[in-house]
């Protein structure tokens, strides 16, 4: 059976897609099946997610097209109308096999409640970063988010199977982790004896020649322990990717985030300051309902003190189902597309600039890619840099001295390791 999956959103969906091709791997007979892995974050991604169904089901008309994730949670009979075969949630990708299976033969689809995380486990893959997921679920309950609502209840993978599982994947050859979950800031939560980011932190770092990075992480996750083992561990990568959403104290109140426009830059702050090259990336959405001008100058003020590596952009899309999508006054779509315009350019200029910020100083740089003669990939605090590097090859981590940055990258040239790494 020939399987592809296609994975629409997050670096959650990424890691259960790798799952579902495992599972999916040795699945016997002929024929063709393609796995739609989607995502609801927005209206624009369910729009994504009915039309690549349609176009699967045009060009693969023999094909048994399976939609599953996010969207299937929340909107099945659309996926259904859109020419999915069979529709899953969430719930349903760690048994995916067992669901396709029970399809073919006619049989009643398996039924049960939402599995532990020690269900969810990939062996590698052909990248040369690998994803870990530890953490589902999400509590917080943001007014304009659907993703706590169709990612089930709060789970956590316990410390010593997320240890076994990146055992695995560092004998597959990944130097690089990348910790994964809906809200990594209340990782433990649901475990018997709430273990913290930290404790899971350290018994991952038993695993040896691996070094990990966090995906997004929640304000609030950001603690002083946290910062601690940050400054003094190489091996944790200090690139913090920290959603602000909004930079005004009434418009994140009527968000539901749990935290100040003063808090964020506090956590923000300490980070920048006591983790050796540390750089900031952020999550920012414009165009939430009541946010007026002043409110958006307070956004980018913030940013502006901050001057974030990476900057992701969102216009508030108001999903069926939320709070914020009853609120008013909207935002006209013209006023969202200029302040969504302005960040957009004003991250590309703070890009440069905390580029510059590491120009004569040696990195640890996991080469991804060749381009135009050079090696790229991402330094330890994601910073991508490229190299002159004959007979390297991907996968290999180098030591890049810096010596010229452009349009958010840099570029440098490899020196043997410093003393003090």
């Amino acid at each position: 059976m020939r399987v592809t999956v296609h994975t629409l959103g997050c670096r959650v969906n990424q890691y259960e897609s790798r799952m579902i091709e495992e599972a999916l791997s040795s699945l016997p007979g002929e024929g063709e099946i393609h796995v739609v892995n989607t995502c609801t974050v927005t209206a624009l991604a369910d729009r994504k997610g009915r039309k690549l169904v349609r176009q699967l089901k045009r060009e693969h008309p023999g094909a048994l097209v399976v939609a599953v994730g996010c969207q299937a949670e929340g909107a099945r009979e659309e996926l259904l109308s859109a020419g999915a075969d069979l529709v899953l949630g969430n719930r349903d990708k760690a048994r995916i096999r067992e669901a396709v299976e029970a399809y073919l033969k006619g049989e009643p689809l398996p039924m049960g409640g939402w599995p532990p995380l020690s269900e969810e486990r990939v062996r590698g893959s052909g990248r040369t970063r690998a994803l870990l997921k530890v953490q589902d679920g999400c509590t917080v309950g943001c007014s304009f988010c659907r993703t706590w609502q169709v990612r089930g209840p709060l789970r956590s993978k316990l410390p010593t199977v997320a240890r076994e599982e990146a055992e695995g994947l560092a004998a597959a050859g990944h130097r690089e982790i990348v910790l994964v979950g809906i809200n990594l800031a209340q990782y433990g939560l649901d475990l018997p004896e709430r273990p913290t980011l930290v404790d899971l932190l350290r018994e991952l770092l038993r695993v040896p020649g691996v070094r990990y990075r966090l995906t997004s992480l929640n304000p609030e996750g950001v603690t002083d322990e946290l910062v601690e083992l940050f400054a003094r561990e190489r091996r944790l990568c200090p690139y913090f990717h920290l959603p602000l959403q909004s930079g005004d104290d009434r418009v994140l109140a009527a968000m539901g985030r749990p935290y100040t426009a003063a808090e964020y830059r506090d956590r923000a702050e300490r980070l920048l300051t006591r983790v050796p090259r540390a750089a900031l990336g952020a999550d920012v959405m414009v165009g939430f309902p009541g946010e007026d001008e002043r409110a958006f100058r307070n956004t980018v003020e913030l940013l502006e003190s901050l001057v974030p590596l990476n900057l992701h952009v969102f216009r508030f899309s108001p999903r069926p189902g939320t709070k914020a999508a009853r609120m008013r006054p909207q935002v006209p779509p013209d006023v969202k597309a200029r302040r969504a315009a302005e960040l957009a350019a004003l991250g590309r200029s703070w890009a440069d600039q905390a580029a510059r910020r590491f120009l004569g100083q040696v990195l640890e740089v996991v080469l991804e890619h060749e381009e135009n003669g050079l090696w790229w990939g991402h330094a330890e605090n994601y910073l991508q840099v490229g190299v002159a590097a004959d007979g390297s090859r991907q996968g290999k981590i180098v030591w890049a001295r810096l010596l010229k940055t452009e349009g958010g990258r840099a570029q440098g040239v490899i020196v043997d390791q410093p003393q003090d790494l």
